[in-house]
């Protein structure tokens, strides 16, 4: 089979005459000119399109590390309880070593306190820190009183002794109501 003369041979076949002037100088830089901007706008859609493409990309990616934010966010809440309660814990534990470094102060004092009380001499009220003692009593009689006040200005370890507050009472058993306070010796 014989081909027809037009395969394989390239014509161009131009309807339009040919104009002198795109054979002149400024024709033929405007014909550059107009094939380079129909390039540049190809390539400036491209890269258009290509910004556009990498946005949605970042959009993704800001998603996504909100979600690790919010999600991240709410394991560190869920430790704010553990927190707190750690430290109050802390503050409690420091209470505690506070308290037991005058627990030996404040049971020597109790125990020479009560070494000095008479039988017909109550307390009502006592308190001990490392440095001072306070405390509200009662007295049976007179004499009683006169006892617990000799001991307790004879000890050593007590020391600006003040009597305070001393009255008759009311109370049941009770002659006398005083309240005295001192400065434990140890204290510097």
């Amino acid at each position: 089979m014989k081909l027809p003369a037009f395969f394989g041979h390239k014509q161009s076949i131009n309807l339009l005459p040919r104009d002198s002037f795109e054979d002149s100088a400024l024709g033929i830089v405007l014909e550059w000119a107009l094939v380079f901007g129909k390039w540049a706008v190809i390539l400036t859609q491209l890269i258009v399109m290509g910004a556009f493409l990498y946005r949605f990309t970042l959009d993704r990616q800001l998603t996504d590390l909100r979600k690790n934010i919010a999600k991240d966010s709410a394991v560190i809440k869920s430790y704010e309880q553990i927190e707190r309660d750690y430290i109050l814990a802390q503050k409690q534990l420091e209470k505690i070593k506070e308290a037991i470094k005058t627990q030996n102060t404040v049971l020597t004092t109790i125990d020479q306190i009560s070494q000095i009380t008479p039988p017909d001499v109550w307390f009502d009220k006592i308190a001990i820190s490392e440095e001072s003692l306070s405390m509200s009593a009662y007295g049976g009689s007179l004499t009683g009183f006169g006892e617990f006040l000799t001991g307790f200005q004879q000890n050593k370890n007590f020391k600006n002794i003040n009597l305070s507050k001393l009255e008759t009472s009311s109370t049941k058993g009770a002659q006398i109501q005083f309240e005295i306070t001192a400065k434990i010796g140890s204290a510097k």
